[in-house]
């Protein structure tokens, strides 16, 4: 990134805290805030209906702007509650079981105010999702605290866009709020209202920033994990997330930092194939590549990727003609893509078109060749998946052997294959009785290396383009 560190004269920050029970965890909160927390603020904890000592022990915090409930109305309309209430000119939402750091609200405002684009800044931390988690080394709370005593030191370089902040501390602009309003109420007692409004955030024109600068501790989930409706409720919100933006967050908000890895560091500009929401080219802008363009078929979320990529189409890989000329690209990526084509030849050779020669593709491939596949197929109970190596979205299925051919029938080289393993308790077991069975059927040995493919999940492959510009180009 390429905004700086500021010293700004920091005003007023409301701090909304939603309880519901598990006062031990808020009493830390409460208490980590005011020992941490040096620049001007006021707090705002808004009860769900609790049943222990919580009230109770808020009402004797002479401090605490509290706003009781009479039952647990969800995570969503408290925090709309305390916005409501709220005199800051930015907010944080914090969950009750967060331990605040030293510097952690002076980072994080340092960050939202050093760009006016920046609509919500969220730190890092031990227990979170996505590109928000960082380990710490530490086995006590002082230890943490010491931890990000060193950690937390204002380092501009350490911040990076996203496409999702997680709720669990997030500093949201004021003038955010007064146009996007609130969090989805819709979303009930909680669960994706978070991904909602970030990714409102963005369609407003604002960006989302982690201040990896910035580390808290959270304990995690202390509310809903004692909730034994907590399954029911995170997939009845992925689906109405869904049903609303017609995007899965489980799948088209991640980033890959994986394939970002194989690109060279020398590209500066890259097309991203089914680019869904973003998440890799953002991760490629971040890491300095000047221009990242991205196909995508499903329309809603081409409309998102708009929001951090440079350009982005909306078609079909075989067929998509761009508006660039031939070698415009220093790289493709298919960040598993392939499998979900009905013709990945004729994608890959309309698409190397716009490689330059010695140009790179990246993609990442599930292996059908997993011992978990190979066994359901002989107990006969191989069955679709809603995702993994037999997605019900896949339409073609690869082999190494496959991938091999494929990238060799339309001129490219494979200079470079990793694998993501994952081995099944009785591996070893089930490939000697492959080939005992090969054996005894008077079939070829599965030859070296066949242990490796059945505990493979997936391959990554990075391909080196042989053809000169004219025959890249099938003239």
């Amino acid at each position: 990134m390429k905004s700086e560190s500021v010293a700004v004269l920091q005003p007023l920050t409301s701090i909304i805290i939603p309880t519901y029970n598990q006062w031990t965890y808020t009493r830390q909160c409460i208490e980590s805030i005011h020992r941490f927390t040096t620049c001007p603020y006021e707090l705002i904890v808004v009860d769900n209906g609790s049943s222990d000592e919580t009230v109770a022990e808020l009402r004797a915090y002479k401090e605490v702007i509290l706003i009781e409930n009479p039952a647990n109305f969800g995570f969503p309309k408290a925090c709309n509650q305390g916005m409501e209430a709220a005199r800051g000119e930015q907010f944080v939402i914090l969950n009750n079981d967060v331990v605040v750091t030293h510097n952690w609200l002076d980072n994080l405002l340092n960050c939202l105010h050093s760009d006016p684009s920046h609509g919500a800044v969220g730190p890092v931390s031990n227990y979170v999702s996505g590109v928000q988690f960082h380990p710490g080394s530490y086995t006590s709370m002082e230890e943490m605290q010491q931890f990000s005593l060193e950690h937390n030191k204002p380092n501009p370089s350490k911040w990076f866009y996203t496409l999702r902040l997680v709720g669990f501390c997030l500093v949201i602009r004021r003038s955010v709020y007064e146009i996007l309003g609130g969090f989805d109420e819709d979303f009930g007692q909680g669960n994706f209202e978070d991904d909602d409004y970030c990714l409102r955030i963005r369609r407003s024109g604002r960006r989302l920033v982690v201040a990896a600068d910035t580390f808290v501790h959270h304990y995690g989930s202390v509310s809903q994990r004692v909730n034994p409706n907590y399954g029911d409720l995170l997939q009845s919100n992925l689906q109405r997330f869904f049903s609303k933006w017609g995007i899965n967050p489980q799948y088209s908000l991640w980033t890959r930092e994986d394939l970002a890895e194989l690109v060279p560091q020398d590209a500066t500009r890259v097309l991203d194939v089914g680019c869904a929401c973003g998440g890799l080219g953002l991760t490629l802008k971040n890491r300095g590549v000047g221009y990242v363009a991205g196909i995508e078929y499903n329309e809603r979320a081409a409309i998102d990727a708009r929001t951090v990529l440079d350009e982005v189409w909306i078609g079909d890989a075989a067929t998509i003609h761009l508006p660039h000329p031939p070698g415009s690209f220093d790289a493709l990526v298919f960040a598993d893509v392939l499998e979900h084509l009905t013709d990945p030849i004729a994608a890959l050779r309309n698409l190397t078109s716009y490689l330059k020669p010695e140009g790179y593709v990246i993609a990442s491939i599930p292996n059908v060749g997993h011992a978990s596949v190979l066994k359901g197929l002989l107990e006969g109970s191989w069955t679709y998946q809603e995702s993994g190596i037999l997605d019900k979205t896949h339409l073609r299925f690869f082999t190494l052997l496959e991938i091999a051919r494929l990238f060799e029938q339309v001129g490219l080289q494979i200079e470079f294959i990793g694998m993501v393993q994952d081995a099944p308790p009785d591996l070893d077991a089930f490939c000697m009785e492959l080939e005992q069975l090969a054996a005894k059927l008077e079939l070829p040995s599965f030859g070296p290396g066949f242990r490796d493919r059945c505990n493979t999940v997936q391959y990554y492959v990075r391909a080196l383009n042989l053809l000169p510009m004219d025959k890249s180009m099938g003239f």
